[in-house]
């Protein structure tokens, strides 16, 4: 196997797995210092939009590998690393919009505390990336193979 298929699936790979790892993280935090918990609508089994995003890290895997092969599957991974991000910049978002991401916020009780982002919008974007890195790259690898790769060799002698 050539040295730059390694590189497309690995980084599919990696970013596959820092998907994975992101959507068992919290996505906002009590801050260190700081008294209070968050409390959610769900017992921390994986929300339908983790699972997706778990999925479309997978397929994005799926089509960095396929992309080795024919060019245009190279378009899934950037396809689903594209929309890996925006969900993470939409979900930072709307807790940046609201009062309370990086400020103290007085509580009911009138304590006050600070919320700040966990590690899974980061791990998300970081997985998001590497998806897209690696449809790049597959897709690349098959414009050198025509510009001057097996193309040339394909021709035959000129009369």
């Amino acid at each position: 196997m050539d040295r730059r298929n390694l590189f497309i699936v690995g980084v599919a790979a990696a970013g596959l797995l820092a998907i994975v790892v992101g959507v068992h993280q919290s996505l906002v935090e009590v801050a260190p210092g700081f008294d209070g918990r968050i409390v959610t609508g769900w017992d921390r089994s994986l929300s339908h939009e983790e699972r997706l995003l778990a999925v479309l890290g997978g397929m994005g895997l799926v089509g960095a590998a396929g992309a080795i092969r024919w060019r245009r599957l190279g378009a899934i991974p950037v396809a689903a690393g594209s929309v890996v991000l925006l969900f993470t910049l939409r979900a930072v978002g709307q807790y940046a919009q609201r009062p309370g991401l990086y400020t103290e916020v007085r509580l009911h009780d009138g304590t006050t505390t600070r919320f700040v982002l966990g590690a899974e919008p980061f791990l998300l974007a970081g997985g998001a990336l590497l998806l897209v890195t690696a449809g790049v790259a597959g897709w690349r690898t098959h414009r050198r193979e025509a510009d001057g790769g097996e193309a040339e060799t394909a021709v035959g002698p000129v009369a």
